[in-house]
Formats: C-alpha cells, structure tokens, sequence
C-alpha cells in the first residue's frame, strides 16, 4: 500500500524531511521504515508522538496494527499539554 507519512515537530528536525511516501501495509511496517531510514533515536522518538491514521488516532484504533489502505495518510504529531 501506498501511504504518505508526515513528521512534525522534533521528528522532522531529526529526519530532515516533512512527509513522504512509502509502502506500508500497517502502523508498525511505518516505524520500521522510521527505523531503517532514520535509525532508532528517530524510531524512539516516533513511538513517543502522536501518531494518527487519516487524522484518527491510532489509539482509538488497533495501536501499532492498524491496517492502512492505500492513499492513507500516517502523521507523526507532538503531544502537548496544558494546565
């Protein structure tokens, strides 16, 4: 599958890219690639972040499992807090 993958915040200053598009067919074959092209400081860092499927959060969904469909977009967000 075909899917284009967005790095915001700390993440794209790691990969020194924004977004790009790769072959995955799930959440976790996204953090591998994140992992072989970045190495395991970005791939630490990703695990960290929020990661939403088409603007839905993983979490809500089936975690690291998540199936992707072609044309799916994986982003990789900051989480911020407040008080």
């Amino acid at each position: 599958m075909q899917i284009k993958v967005r790095y915001r915040a700390g993440l794209a200053a790691l990969t020194k890219i924004s977004d790009e598009s790769i072959t995955a067919g799930n959440v976790k074959d996204v953090l591998e690639h994140v992992k072989k092209q970045f190495g395991r400081e970005a791939e630490k860092l990703a695990k960290t972040m929020l990661i939403v499927v088409n603007g839905h959060s993983i979490l809500m969904q089936k975690h690291f499992k998540t199936v992707l469909k072609d044309g799916d977009e994986v982003s990789f967000l900051p989480i911020c807090g407040g008080g």
